[in-house]
């Protein structure tokens, strides 16, 4: 997997238009006629010619269709639980994804073999937490979910590739990058219940990238709100607490238990000296990159 590509992904997460919240995305070579054929099916966004109408007030159309529409009503609500198994083709691994809203509060957490990562919005602050380093920050960030997002940036449908088995009904949408394209393809059940989704994502010299979202639980209802306590900030490693020079002297100790070289390093754009500065989320990209063929067991030690 490319290192370029890799921030490409990460880059498309941050937006919001994909919700591959710590899943390792990545790709493998492709011949150019393979990207050429697959993108070939995507139909752009429409552009709107209003040569004749200059002056006139231009009102947007609503790309969203009533199953996504339908779905985004329980998003938009002061609560949901949004459950569900996250398989890719990078990856064999079965994920989990567990998602909750009360009123300003949002938990967010996937669960792997290495354990589980995620954030928390209590209502006053934002934590990220990862049960492999067993540590969190209390200076995290909120991740949009992929269907809040293209309702609000009201996406274009598209017709390229879904694939519905009987009884079902599909929606898809298509983002355009500069350099790489993105359609999510929703199946809904004949009550228009939301089933799964999958997302597929193009980016020239790489395969294509599927991942498959089956929904597990879906409902504008909280069980248990403590769920919203940040427990783990009792017995985890505080990495927003630390001086400078101790945040150096944590991350290096912790590369060197993983056996991150300093070439490893080096290819990042990073050194031991960049440790004082390094963000939360970037020493967790670089630990998640090459130290956990060690196990979780070395992390905590």
């Amino acid at each position: 997997m490319g290192y370029e590509f890799k921030r490409c992904m990460a880059l498309m997460c941050a937006t919001g238009l994909s919700v591959c919240l710590l899943t390792g995305c990545g790709g493998k070579g492709a011949s150019s006629s393979e990207q050429t054929s697959s993108k070939a099916t995507v139909k752009p966004p429409v552009e709107i010619d209003d040569s004749s109408a200059a002056d006139a007030p231009v009102q947007q159309v609503n790309n969203i269709g009533p199953f996504l529409q339908k779905a985004y009503e329980i998003l938009s609500g002061n609560k949901y639980t949004y459950k569900c198994t996250l398989t890719s083709t990078e990856n064999d691994e079965k994920i989990t994804i567990e998602r909750y809203k009360s009123g300003n509060k949002l938990y967010q957490a996937q669960t792997t073999s290495l354990g589980k990562r995620g954030f928390l919005s209590d209502g006053t602050k934002v934590y990220e937490f990862d049960y492999y380093t067993y540590s969190y920050t209390d200076e995290g960030s909120v991740l949009p979910d992929v269907i809040e997002s293209i309702v609000k940036e009201n996406l274009p449908q598209t017709n390229s590739h879904a694939a519905p088995q009987e009884g079902e009904s599909v929606e898809e949408y298509t983002y355009m990058g500069d350099t790489y394209i993105t359609i999510y393809d929703f199946y809904f059940n004949d009550k228009g219940a939301l089933l799964r989704y999958t997302t597929t994502y193009y980016m020239e010299g790489f395969d294509d990238i599927v991942e498959t979202r089956t929904m597990t639980e879906f409902l504008s209802s909280v069980g248990d709100e403590n769920i919203f306590s940040p427990t783990f900030a009792a017995t985890m490693t505080d990495f927003s607490a630390f001086s400078q020079t101790d945040r150096q002297t944590y991350c290096t100790d912790f590369c060197t238990r993983l056996g991150i070289t300093d070439q490893m390093l080096t290819s990042n754009g990073l050194s031991r000296e960049s440790f004082k500065k390094i963000s939360y989320s970037d020493f967790l990209g670089l630990v998640y990159r090459y130290g956990t063929d060690t196990g979780g067991e070395d992390a905590k030690k």
